[in-house]
């Protein structure tokens, strides 16, 4: 008789966790790039350069998310080894999805939305504190004092 470490049921259902934790990190990397990208249109909108500092930033950010992301990999493969245990040894059918991995994958794409929402509301409220300074500009002007003055006498 011969015993297998994995069953091909087991084997298969590894295989997927292993693809699903490896597209939870993909699409951390690109909510990353899409708040980097954001902040560089934001950047050239502003005629700002792109600088190093700001760049580094964003590496030490995908770092930390990283370094995190690994963490709760390594706890989701804890849970997964025993719920694996339980279901090969005791016929428990205890789902193995990895949820630590999911839930901070997640969190860290929403903060990464919220950035990129933020540097787009930085933008209107640049673009309305604009208008704001040339309306004040136009109420000092002597012509435009003029000008109402003119329009409230009339009635």
């Amino acid at each position: 008789m011969e015993t297998h470490l994995l069953s091909p049921e087991s084997a298969t259902r590894i295989t997927w966790l292993a693809i699903t934790v490896c597209i939870e990190y993909l699409l951390v990397l690109l909510a990353i790039a899409g708040d980097m990208v954001s902040g560089i249109r934001k950047a050239r909108r502003r005629g700002e350069c792109t600088r190093s500092s700001a760049l580094r930033r964003t590496v030490d950010k995908a770092a930390t998310y990283y370094n995190l992301l690994v963490v709760l990999t390594v706890v989701d493969a804890m849970q997964i080894v025993a719920a694996l245990l339980l279901r090969t040894v005791e016929g428990y059918d205890v789902p193995t999805i990895p949820i630590f991995t999911l839930v901070g994958s997640v969190g860290m794409a929403c903060i990464e939305v919220k950035s990129i929402f933020e540097n787009a509301n930085k933008k209107r409220q640049n673009d309305v504190a604009e208008i704001l300074n040339a309306i004040e500009k136009l109420s000092h002007s002597e012509s435009v004092k003029e000008l109402l003055t003119k329009l409230t006498t009339k009635q």
